[in-house]
């Protein structure tokens, strides 16, 4: 890469690495070849989605400072609904986009087919589906509007070997919830809990939580079904995202609020600051976010195909 004069712009994706890998590959794919569908993830949510999101966050304490996992777009054939002439399935559907949002706020964002575009070994592709690739476009924008900030983390990766995806204990190593460690004293039920979620991105109510930087907080959604969703937000202010309000102050000693949690808005929340603030106006220029962004998904029905009958 020296040779080519493409060093500093260029880098390796490698599927499996030790801790000191990260000084010879750029990003690191924690996750493997994954099915894309909500039909195998059973009703506790121990599925794709939250092993994936497991894996980046351990990774980062590894030192696998980059860590990411592309999105399947791998279908099995059999899921196909013969009531909607061979369109994918919604929860196959619902799983690849609700993919797109997590890996948005990672190191990396990219697709995987496994091959199942050249229409061979069972699988199907999802990129002839329109609302997929209207959600990918979306997702890519957000991505994209996230590369000042990204740029600063994967600089702070590479110097100082701070993971760009975090586990929440990094900011808040005082706050109960996040530190699986200190409710291993106490009841026999607290005992159970921390059993149940050490070493993973859930705290006790099974709902996941990353940090990308020190600026932005993300729950996403990895169970089938979801249009709304409690989260517990950490110490300090905080704007949900995608409504641009501001749903905790700066003396916020954390606390759980409900919000809307629709296909295409995870809840997402930052910090007021001017980073944020910059990439929020990306945001709006680009019509994600806004009255006008939101009336117009509103009107398309964002969530409505993915409702069980």
């Amino acid at each position: 890469i020296r040779e080519a004069g493409r060093d500093g712009d260029s880098f390796f994706i490698v599927d499996s690495a030790f801790g000191g890998s990260a000084k010879h590959a750029g990003t690191t794919c924690l996750g493997g070849d994954r099915i894309a569908n909500f039909h195998r993830d059973a009703n506790d949510g121990n599925g794709v989605l939250r092993s994936i999101l497991n894996g980046i966050v351990n990774g980062g304490f590894s030192g696998l400072t980059h860590g990411h996992c592309a999105v399947s777009v791998a279908v099995p054939r059999q899921l196909k609904s013969s009531m909607t002439k061979g369109a994918m399935d919604s929860k196959s559907r619902e799983m690849i986009c609700r993919w797109f949002e997590m890996t948005a706020f990672t190191a990396l964002f990219r697709t995987h087919d496994g091959g199942s575009c050249g229409g061979s070994g069972g699988m199907s592709c999802a990129y002839d589906d329109g609302y997929v690739m209207d959600q990918l476009a979306r997702w890519s924008d957000v991505y994209v509007a996230l590369a000042e900030y990204r740029l600063q983390l994967l600089n702070e990766a590479s110097f100082q070997g701070y993971p760009v995806v975090r586990h929440p204990v990094l900011h808040f190593p005082n706050e109960e919830r996040f530190n699986c460690c200190s409710s291993r004293v106490g009841s026999k039920k607290q005992k159970k809990k921390s059993k149940d979620t050490y070493g993973s991105v859930s705290y006790g109510d099974d709902v996941p939580s990353f940090m990308l930087g020190d600026l932005i907080y993300v729950v996403p959604v990895v169970k089938s079904g979801v249009v709304k969703t409690k989260v517990y937000l950490p110490s300090g202010g905080w704007i949900h995202l995608w409504t641009e309000e501001q749903v905790a102050g700066p003396h916020n000693i954390g606390k759980t609020i409900e919000v809307m949690a629709p296909v295409g808005e995870p809840p997402v929340f930052i910090r007021d600051c001017d980073m944020m603030h910059r990439f929020m106006e990306e945001l709006r220029q680009g019509g994600i976010i806004g009255t006008g962004a939101r009336v117009k998904e509103k009107s398309s029905s964002m969530f409505s195909s993915f409702r069980r009958k």
